[in-house]
């Protein structure tokens, strides 16, 4: 089975001397993009990003350097909570050639990552108006995301958010086996998701996989964090939902 995963907007560049990194490989598509991004000046990127000063600077400077540095590996670089939970730092040869082979990134900038892909730092979400030729970054990568995403015929494992989840969910084939997770939380009698709590547990979905060497979704059913368990009365084999009480 196949994880994927949003990036995070926070980098950082850690080198890990130990680890053999490999370069993202749609790199054709990320220079097009790379050539509208560095075109940008500081209030631009402000009004695109609408972030503030010092962010738009910094990720001004960081577009203007893109190709220099070593840069490092995609697990190691994004440091969201998703990657925190990861803790990709603290596992063994084992669990990090799993994650290369078992789990994708997706970003707006580089399209599909592996994990010990090199990245450099850079600010870009999916969802951003930039436009490439005149199209947004949905349009612009069109079925390529899902074509590799599913290529192996594996199942899915949609641990992403959805601004990215739907850039591949929408050229999914019938045949293509597609597998939502949900993580709820139940407060005054309602059940809702808390967006940090969830990013966690994607987390530390993921880290499961690695360490249980994963390769049946129904694996995922033991699956339990701070609380969370698999709640088979609202899930389906299209979606696992786990329920924090």
């Amino acid at each position: 089975m196949i994880g994927i995963i949003s990036p995070a907007m926070n980098m950082r560049i850690e080198e890990r001397p130990e680890i053999s990194l490999s370069e993202p490989h749609m790199m054709e598509k990320a220079e097009r993009i790379y050539e509208e991004l560095k075109r940008l000046q500081p209030w631009e990127i402000q009004n695109l990003m609408k972030v503030n000063d010092k962010i738009a600077l910094q990720a001004f400077l960081d577009f203007q350097d893109w190709k220099k540095g070593d840069g490092a590996g995609a697990v190691f670089a994004y440091d969201g909570l998703v990657f925190k939970n990861i803790d990709a730092g603290h596992m063994t040869e084992d669990q990090w050639e799993y994650l290369n082979r078992h789990v994708r990134i997706l970003s707006g900038l580089y399209g599909v990552l592996k994990p010990f892909d090199r990245i450099r730092p850079y600010r870009l979400e999916m969802a951003s108006p930039l436009k490439i030729d005149g199209r947004n970054l949905y349009r612009f990568w069109g079925s390529d995301l899902a074509e590799e995403i599913f290529k192996t015929g594996e199942p899915v494992i949609n641990l992403a958010s959805e601004e990215y989840a739907k850039a591949i969910r929408k050229y999914r084939e019938p045949a293509d086996r597609w597998i939502d997770i949900e993580f709820l939380t139940r407060r005054n009698g309602k059940l809702r998701t808390i967006t940090a709590w969830a990013k966690m547990a994607r987390g530390r979905m993921v880290r499961f996989m690695a360490e249980r060497q994963a390769d049946d979704p129904e694996e995922l059913k033991e699956f339990e964090f701070q609380g969370y368990e698999f709640e088979e009365a609202l899930s389906t084999e299209q979606k696992f939902v786990f329920v924090s009480r």
